[in-house]
């Protein structure tokens, strides 16, 4: 777990280096889902590059894919991407672009645009994973400001309605979206109990806590049932004058500094 806490300690101060080269990054998002990611492919429940893997392999959808810098940073710590070209996220030219797309490395699906379609294209993979008798599990990370789309809503009825039991969901609860405090936007109400009412296998856990993340992940691929995971969050964690506010951004100089202090070892 001291290794994984380390893997995202430094995705953490790569997200502050892309922040100073491109201030139009959404890096309080990405700053909250970072130990998500890291227990993901930290513990090798999916893989950079896996596209000519084996059609039982795992997915990843990250459905808030604003926070897709995340991605990014822990593929830079991996070895799969160096860091000068984290300097050019975002760039005319560059394939790290601020929303993936279709191109874009180390995503499985294009799932960006309007927030929520990706809960929908995790749901069609699932599906034709099991028709085609696959093993894979489809892993999705959905913020909790997603989840006042009614495509959200929609697309859990029918996980839940199919018994995907091959859908591992994971709400990003972070507690801000882009108009605000996301209780002032839109109320989110019971979230546990109303996925529970679905069906669905729920757990709640510290969204920061390593070994809480995995332990969940362990008990939801074992549930035999829909699992979702409600991981309580902080928007900016770990930077001082991001963490738990809705601000997005950091000015040049204050991300090069806090980069430069930031030590994970």
């Amino acid at each position: 777990m001291d290794s994984l806490a380390e893997l995202a300690c430094e995705a953490r101060r790569r997200l502050l280096i892309m922040a100073a080269y491109d201030p139009g990054i959404h890096i309080g998002s990405s700053l909250s889902v970072i130990d998500i990611l890291t227990a993901l492919y930290g513990t090798g429940r999916v893989k950079f590059n896996a596209h000519n893997d084996a059609a039982s392999r795992n997915y990843l959808v990250l459905s808030k894919g604003h926070a897709v810098h995340a991605i990014y940073a822990l593929a830079s710590v991996f070895g799969y991407l160096n860091q000068d070209e984290l300097r050019e996220t975002g760039s005319l030219g560059s394939r790290l672009q601020n929303h993936p797309e279709d191109d874009t490395p180390f995503v499985d699906l294009s799932n960006s645009g309007s927030l929520g379609l990706g809960i929908g294209m995790a749901v069609g993979l699932a599906m034709a994973l099991r028709l085609k008798g696959s093993a894979g599990r489809v892993y999705l990370i959905t913020g909790d400001g997603e989840l006042d789309e009614g495509i959200a809503w929609e697309s859990f009825a029918v996980i839940a309605s199919y018994g995907l039991k091959n859908v591992i969901t994971i709400v990003d609860l972070n507690g801000a979206q882009l108009d605000g405090p996301s209780e002032e936007v839109l109320r989110k109400g019971d979230l546990a109990g109303r996925f529970k009412a679905l069906g669905f296998f729920v757990q709640t856990v510290d969204g920061h806590d390593m070994e809480g993340l995995v332990k969940a992940l362990e008990a939801a691929e074992e549930s035999g049932a829909p699992s979702v995971i409600i991981a309580r969050t902080v928007r900016g964690k770990g930077v001082e004058g991001l963490e738990g506010s809705i601000k997005q951004r950091i000015p040049r100089d204050e991300a090069l500094a806090l980069a430069a202090r930031t030590t994970c070892r």
